[in-house]
């Protein structure tokens, strides 16, 4: 009796084994499965893309890992009960790995949008790209649900009638979401900015850092993110910044009362001739001249256009010619003055 109950045990571990080792052989060759795959996929549709690389070998991976548990789990002759659950969850599985994939393969660069844009008159940029991208890839994942809820057992008919009854209530409610799309679609093909752009909407200003289906984020100079509404987007001035080429800058010297005319001649001329020399400097943008005779100064005003669209690199620019700017004033022995207010109180 104990040497049958010991061959009992003995086929049970050895069977366990082979199960086992069923699972670890399909997990070992399913990278290999899986490129080999996607190898003829490309070769049939012409894609050229690295295996490992596509969208698909991930979920290829995972799918025939969970095959391989259901091998083992046939091999073992399981009840009935793990058995359909198996097959109920390696469906869903399927399901959802197919979802993944084709969302995977969505991408701005995508062989999807080259063949788009050779096939049709459609000629998008990597920004429009990939807000069509999103559009299709809720579109997916909506129908990947759908699909699983009809294999769960739901009866979406009756889901349908539900959402027949509700339809006024939920289309008053998507009105705004709507809105939020069709501007989001006309932001993109308007290119008014792109991801990256330095743009200012009303009170709010930052740079772009991603365009949805409801919203645009920016960040501000605060490091703060802000999150705009497309449909206000679209009806609000925006000044985009960074589509700029040049930037205007502008100073007023306050000279003192006391600067003789021949002196304030002298240094307009010298600043004419500095800032003319400045290769940052626009030239025919620049202005120099005597602006106006305060009760407490003589003002000079300078305008310039600078070469450059970029506010760090304005920044730098301006800064060089300030100092331009104080040591023609320091050649002259030029002081500048401060805005001034005089009080006069009287006494009892």
């Amino acid at each position: 009796m104990s040497e049958i109950l010991n061959m009992l045990d003995i086929n049970s571990v050895l069977k366990y084994s082979i199960a086992l080792a069923m699972i670890l052989a399909i997990k070992l060759f399913c990278p290999i499965i899986s490129r080999i795959i996607i190898f003829i996929f490309h070769k049939i549709f012409k894609v050229d893309t690295k295996s490992n690389e596509s969208g698909f070998y991930g979920p290829l991976k995972f799918l025939f890992t969970v095959t391989g548990f259901g091998f083992a789990i046939y091999y073992l002759e399981l009840p009935e009960g793990i058995i359909n659950l198996y097959n109920k969850i390696f469906r869903i599985i399927l399901i959802a790995v197919i979802a993944k994939s084709l969302t995977n393969c969505l991408t701005p660069t995508s062989t999807f949008f080259t063949k788009l844009e050779n096939s049709t008159k459609f000629n998008g940029n990597e920004q429009l790209n990939a807000f069509i991208a999103k559009i299709l890839k809720t579109i997916i994942y909506i129908a990947a649900a759908f699909m699983i809820m009809a294999d769960l057992g739901y009866n979406l008919g009756g889901l349908a009638a539900g959402l027949g009854i509700g339809s006024a209530a939920l289309a008053l409610a998507a009105q705004d979401f709507v809105k939020n799309i069709i501007g989001g679609v006309a932001i993109i093909s308007d290119k008014t900015f792109e991801i990256g752009d330095y743009i200012q909407i009303g009170e709010s200003s930052g740079t772009v850092i991603d365009i949805t289906f409801r919203s645009t984020k920016i960040r501000d100079t605060q490091n703060t993110i802000i999150s705009i509404p497309n449909s206000v987007i679209v009806t609000e001035y925006v000044q985009n910044w960074s589509k700029l080429k040049s930037r205007r800058l502008e100073v007023r010297l306050r000279l003192s009362l006391d600067t003789t005319t021949e002196t304030i001649n002298r240094c307009m001329s010298k600043l004419r001739t500095t800032l003319k020399t400045n290769e940052n400097v626009i030239e025919d943008s620049l202005i120099v001249t005597l602006e106006e005779i305060e009760q407490d100064c003589n003002v000079i005003w300078i305008v310039a256009y600078l070469n450059t669209g970029d506010y760090n690199e304005f920044i730098r620019m301006r800064e060089e010619i300030n100092c331009r700017i104080l040591e023609v004033l320091d050649r002259e022995n030029i002081n500048l003055v401060y805005p001034t207010q005089k009080i006069y109180m009287k006494t009892i």
